[in-house]
């Protein structure tokens, strides 16, 4: 009996005994309320940090809002510039466009006008030649013919007529041109323009001298050998001159 007593006094009271845990005893509200707390003050403490961080850092918020505001200002200034600009550009570039055209127009009249230089001053050449010969034959000469390539397949005639003598009346008459084309081994004969045409068509008169010119094409492929011209008087068709040539 007295041994079972001691046992249990050891195992109680002993090194062996179970251990004891001490809690506080807070209320759950209290816990609850404490923590609200705590999350309060640290917002409190951000929201001072992000409110004062300029102080903290030097940094000047009203300075920057006016630098901000400044650079827009700024901004629209380059925009506005830079649009005028924009259209000034567009404007030269217009004049520009216009000067290019007028200068290529102005070219175009100065090569026109050089080529009818050029041909007057061969027609007056041959009129003086003409007349300082005292003598100018009877009827209807032709001189200064020329039949020259104008494109792959179009070629280009021109020539001065005259008529001497007592020259009671004005000739009239009209240009027929008869070219020889070889192709394929063969060779045609094509007049232009097509004596299928009413005889007046292309007809002109005059008393002195008559200057003429004209195009024709040939087909493609072929290759022009040579080209009759032949002076028609109008009406009747008489052939009054005619002249061979051999284009170069």
């Amino acid at each position: 009996m007295r041994w079972g007593i001691g046992r249990r006094f050891r195992s109680s009271f002993g090194i062996g005994s179970s251990r004891m845990a001490i809690r506080s005893q807070l209320a759950w509200y209290w816990r609850w309320i404490l923590n609200l707390l705590t999350m309060g003050l640290v917002a409190a403490v951000v929201w001072w940090l992000v409110q004062n961080s300029y102080r903290i850092t030097g940094f000047n918020v009203e300075e920057a809002r006016q630098q901000i505001a400044s650079q827009g200002e700024e901004n629209e200034r380059l925009k506005r510039e830079l649009d005028s600009s924009k259209a000034t550009l567009v404007e030269r570039d217009r004049q520009l466009q216009i000067e290019k055209a007028a200068q290529t127009e102005l070219a175009r009249n100065v090569a026109q006008l050089q080529d009818e230089n050029s041909s007057l001053k061969e027609d007056l050449g041959f009129l003086r030649k003409l007349m300082s010969s005292g003598t100018t034959p009877e009827g209807v000469g032709l001189s200064d013919l020329k039949v020259e390539r104008d494109g792959a397949r179009e070629w280009r005639y021109r020539m001065l007529l005259t008529q001497g003598g007592q020259r009671k009346q004005d000739f009239k008459g009209r240009v027929q041109v008869v070219a020889r084309v070889a192709q394929g081994g063969t060779t045609t004969t094509l007049t232009y323009p097509d004596p299928a045409l009413p005889e007046a068509a292309g007809s002109f008169e005059f008393r002195f001298y008559h200057k003429v010119e004209g195009r024709f094409a040939i087909p493609e492929g072929s290759t022009l050998k040579s080209v009759d011209v032949r002076v028609l008087a109008v009406p009747g068709g008489q052939v009054k001159l005619s002249r061979t040539i051999t284009p170069q």
